[in-house]
């Protein structure tokens, strides 16, 4: 089974006037359930040797917020730059390591306003920034979904029909969020091509206080959105993760 952690960041809803989120960003980290024990591990190891004791105690945060320890916020507020990058290398490390696979996908929220707004727009019955950037996850994540069952099968294999599910798919979210059931069955009725079999068509929902995983996913969509926001600048856990081959998918939301 693999396991797909979502993480998002810049969520503002409907509202652009936050000029430091203009972007959505979704991310989907895959991770196979032979990985999880191993990687819960070393993040409770990595967290107890950063702030003393383990997940959860009295005197720790209940979550990692990367905007937090970014920023210095919050619990992190006394941290020295140099300490709070250590945290935060030490938590990527545990996906560049075993080099996860990240697929991301992002909107701009201000070209979603402005094209929903428009007379006989195709958007108009959009809810939110967040259907859109989601549909192009689903979209995203079948394709690589099905790339991964192609590369273990033979010639003769990818032949056959239908093919033979090795490993099913499911997508973990966090609750509360914005990836809300209804938008796998809006994707399901839109999508002209066959999803891949091996995606399950429903989520799971897990506060990301109790999801390792999912805390790495909201890191990965935090400097992703930092990258996308100003992408000149120096982005140095971004192109940690991207060098280290966990960023393999970034997809854009386009309405032309």
């Amino acid at each position: 089974m693999n396991l797909v952690y979502m993480g998002e960041s810049g969520n503002t809803g409907n509202s652009v006037n936050d000029p430091n989120q203009f972007h959505h960003v979704h991310v989907g980290l895959i991770v196979h359930e032979n990985q999880c024990i191993s990687m819960n591990g070393e993040f409770n190891a990595l967290y107890r040797r950063h702030l003393g004791h383990p997940p959860g105690e009295a005197g720790t945060p209940r979550e990692l917020r990367p905007a937090d320890i970014y920023q210095g916020r919050g619990f992190f507020n006394s941290w020295s730059p140099d300490k709070r990058g250590e945290l935060i290398m030490d938590c990527l490390d545990l996906l560049i390591r075993r080099e996860i696979p990240a697929i991301i996908t992002y909107i701009d929220k201000r070209e979603y306003v402005k094209f929903r707004a428009t007379d006989d727009s195709p958007y108009a019955h959009w809810s939110s920034p967040s259907e859109f950037a989601i549909s192009k996850f689903l979209f995203a994540l079948n394709l690589v979904v099905d790339e991964m069952s192609v590369a273990d099968m033979s010639p003769d294999d990818m032949m056959t029909s239908p093919w033979q599910v090795k490993d099913y798919t499911l997508i973990v979210a966090g609750q509360g969020k914005s990836v809300e059931p209804q938008f796998m069955s809006q994707f399901l009725k839109s999508e002209e091509e066959i999803p891949s079999p091996s995606v399950l068509e429903n989520f799971c929902y897990v506060e990301a206080e109790y999801s390792v995983c999912t805390q790495l996913a909201n890191m990965c969509a935090y400097f992703a959105r930092r990258w996308i926001q100003n992408p000149n600048a120096t982005h140095t856990y971004y192109e940690a993760l991207q060098e280290g081959r966990v960023i393999q998918v970034v997809y854009p939301v386009q309405f032309y």
